[in-house]
């Protein structure tokens, strides 16, 4: 196999693991065949790419990025801000 046959067959089983859960959501909530439920399948194509590049430009990026868990304007002070005699 080459490289781009094993590329192909990452992305297509990839394609295969996000197409699945959504057929099935669809199957479950009626089966109807809408617009949107075929967008929906054929958006599940791209998601693989859209994986791929995330990954890429995280990996990339020579800056980490800081992820900020906790809102400023909602965050606790700490307990020795609130009982400084402790």
């Amino acid at each position: 196999m080459t490289n781009l046959q094993i590329a192909a067959l990452v992305y297509g089983a990839t394609a295969l693991l996000y197409l699945t859960p959504t057929y099935v959501e669809g199957k479950g909530s009626g089966g109807h065949w809408s617009i949107q439920r075929i967008a929906g399948l054929v958006f599940c194509l791209f998601w693989p790419l859209l994986t791929a590049v995330f990954i890429y430009k995280f990996a990339a990026s020579s800056s980490k990025s800081k992820f900020v868990f906790v809102d400023p304007a909602v965050a606790t002070r700490p307990r020795s801000a609130i009982h400084p005699s402790e």
